[in-house]
């Protein structure tokens, strides 16, 4: 018995003239750290780029959602950036610090970060 099965061959469209986006560089809990724009194609891991379709699908997240969008940028944050994850997990307000946080990668990034009020952040974290 031949498999007579055919297999299509993806070939991705990938723009290598692509207008390339700058990292964004945030500074909080005395920390100074760098992160891809959100708006970029590539270097970010599959679970961020998930949350940004999520995201940039809605004008604003239920709190659900955004409880989702919290968990992944706290795991990316766990994976790639443990120091910060560390200064999250010891400070005061560990979700308004987060919440501060990623609202100002998505501002930076140049995403409206509108979709990602928290109501269960009360402190306002960016002022200090």
């Amino acid at each position: 018995m031949s498999d007579k099965t055919t297999y299509a061959v993806v070939e991705p469209q990938i723009d290598e003239d692509e207008q390339e986006y700058p990292q964004v560089h945030l500074e909080a809990l005395g920390l100074k750290f760098d992160l891809p724009n959100l708006n970029s194609k590539a270097g970010l891991p599959l679970e961020i780029i998930q949350m940004i379709f999520i995201i940039k699908s809605k004008v604003v997240l239920s709190e659900e959602e955004q409880y989702q969008a919290m968990a992944v940028f706290l795991a990316y944050f766990e994976q790639i950036h443990p120091t910060l994850w560390n200064k999250l997990r010891r400070s005061d307000n560990a979700m308004g610090w987060l919440t501060g946080i990623v609202k100002a990668w998505a501002t930076e990034s140049g995403i409206d970060p509108k979709a990602l009020t928290s109501s269960s952040s009360t402190d306002n974290t960016e002022e200090h």
